[in-house]
């Protein structure tokens, strides 16, 4: 069974932080979830990543960051709990350390746009230091759409799940399975040969066909193509029109990142929905430990 029971959102309080904050809150609705809103403050002196917390219930001080985590507060918590941490630090470490205190199953983020190769977005570099899953919402001028997951009105969303049939991208798929168990979800499952080598589709339909539980067998369909795996998967999300793509996230070191293009990061900055990164140990847990009590109160 999944579960989601903490849902962590890092807000930078720029712009794309209304649309990410609402998606978060949507998920919490669907799965009861505690919603954690997280604001960095620059490190300006040395010392510990985390200089500081400030939970909910903290007496107001003037700060505009403060008063800016109240107004979201306000504008999400109805129907749903919801805490807040403003920290002191860097960026990056700021986040993991938060995520682990809260012992967040899922971390909802915002993208501003590709990066060059002399600079890692704090996005991707989550993805490469966090075991724990990542939905990343790209900005306005990117995608316009926000998935409402929590929605039992409308047709069903279209989700998107592309497999390799490696060990890192078969959680994904289980987990896909079982978000559409619990939320009214389409789901398109897609396996990419690379152009040159040679293709067995019969063999490759099988293993698509078996992936495929029974009960979801009519709200899910199989696609076989060629060509570039992230070309691929971002085109196929653009003439389906997801609302998400849900992938493994195959983590690469320093070093590997030279030799092997990473089709995770590269399918982040060609898709035009949000992607949600499942690695392979974090997403077993999300769906088989259920018996993780409830976070305390936060302090």
């Amino acid at each position: 069974m999944l579960s989601i029971r903490t849902v962590l959102c890092p807000v930078d309080l720029s712009p794309a932080t209304l649309r990410q904050v609402d998606l978060a809150a949507d998920l919490c609705r669907a799965f009861d979830a505690t919603l954690v809103l997280h604001h960095n403050l620059p490190q300006v002196l040395g010392g510990a990543a985390v200089g500081w917390m400030w939970a909910a219930d903290h007496p107001v001080s003037g700060n505009a960051s403060e008063q800016q985590m109240r107004d979201l507060i306000a504008r999400v918590s109805k129907g749903i709990k919801v805490d807040a941490h403003i920290t002191h630090g860097l960026a990056l470490p700021s986040i993991l350390a938060v995520s682990e205190a809260v012992e967040a199953d899922l971390l909802i983020l915002s993208t501003h746009g590709a990066v060059n190769e002399d600079h890692t977005s704090v996005t991707e570099r989550v993805l490469e230091d966090s075991d724990r899953a990542v939905l990343v919402l790209h900005d306005a001028s990117e995608d316009s759409h926000t998935p409402n997951f929590a929605s039992a009105s409308g047709p069903p969303l279209v989700v998107l799940v592309p497999t390799d049939f490696t060990r890192e991208s078969l959680p994904a798929v289980e987990f896909s399975f079982e978000l559409a168990r619990r939320l009214p979800i389409e789901l398109h499952l897609l396996h990419l040969e690379p152009h040159g080598k040679p293709r067995n589709e019969e063999r490759d339909l099988e293993k698509m066909t078996g992936l495929v539980p029974d009960d979801l067998s009519a709200r899910t369909t199989t696609h076989i193509e060629s060509g570039d795996a992230a070309d691929g998967i971002a085109a196929a999300a653009t003439r389906l029109d997801a609302a998400c793509i849900i992938m493994g996230e195959h983590a690469r070191t320093a070093l590997r990142r030279w030799f092997s293009r990473n089709t995770s990061k590269a399918v982040l900055h060609k898709a035009h929905c949000p992607v949600w990164y499942v690695p392979g140990g974090r997403g077993a847990r999300l769906i088989h430990d259920t018996q993780r009590p409830q976070n305390p109160a936060s302090t």
